[in-house]
């Protein structure tokens, strides 16, 4: 039998949960219900299920921290978010963490058991942690492509993915090739290079422009990049 937590604050939603699933006929068997998210942290790590149906905001730990934590750990557990529409962006970002789908309150039991299925279809299949890390990853670059401006650290991107920056660090090497530092350089300077295109700017609003304050330090990481100065480059 399938191990399954459901969690919400609300207890009439997770009362309709459990009418809505067809727990024998679907091998299901219901491990435990959670009503915050520092109850769900823990019935995930003593129980280990492997399907999480969740409301994505509840009091208590973010859901999308336990959803990158139980990826950190290697749990194979699936995650079904369910939320209104007004988490959406929040729902997103959990898909992008791994979460297998979202539903939107009130669920239908049409859809749930669908989702349910497909959940089920993959369970079959061996653990896609590849596929988890490479979705973290991802998120993890749609970071920095958009903040790569500002001081940006490992510790900032870990955090916005609720990771811990040893997890992040390691896995960035593993998927991506190379460390976070040489990623971020390589981003800065790409788009350095399409800002010295532009004449109207300075070589000091430049180096502001991808996150130096120290003009001397961008153009000795630029030479470095690209075996000619930003001067040259412009020449």
């Amino acid at each position: 039998m399938i191990k399954v937590v459901l969690a919400d604050d609300e207890p009439l939603a997770i009362t309709l949960l459990k009418h809505h699933i067809a727990w024998e006929q679907q091998g299901l068997v219901l491990a435990g219900c959670a009503r915050d998210g520092d109850e769900l942290y823990e019935m995930i790590f003593s129980l280990r299920p492997e399907i999480v149906i969740t409301d994505i905001q509840m009091p208590g730990r973010s859901g999308l921290e336990i959803i990158a934590k139980a990826l950190e750990a290697g749990l194979p557990t699936r995650f079904i978010i369910i939320s209104s529409y007004a988490s959406f962006e929040y729902a997103r970002k959990a898909i992008q963490l791994g979460a297998e789908d979202f539903l939107p309150k009130p669920v239908s039991r049409r859809e749930l058991s669908k989702t349910l299925s497909l959940v089920l279809e993959k369970l079959k299949l061996p653990q896609p942690g590849e596929e988890s890390c490479r979705k973290l990853i991802l998120t993890a670059k749609e970071y920095i492509e958009e903040h790569f401006s500002e001081h940006l650290t490992l510790e900032n991107v870990a955090s916005h993915i609720y990771v811990s920056t040893s997890y992040l660090s390691t896995l960035f090497k593993k998927e991506t090739g190379i460390n976070f530092v040489s990623y971020l350089t390589e981003v800065r300077m790409k788009n350095a290079r399409s800002y010295l295109d532009d004449n109207s700017l300075t070589i000091a609003q430049v180096a502001d422009m991808v996150g130096y304050k120290d003009v001397k330090h961008f153009s000795s990481v630029f030479q470095k990049f690209y075996q000619v100065s930003p001067a040259q480059y412009r020449k």
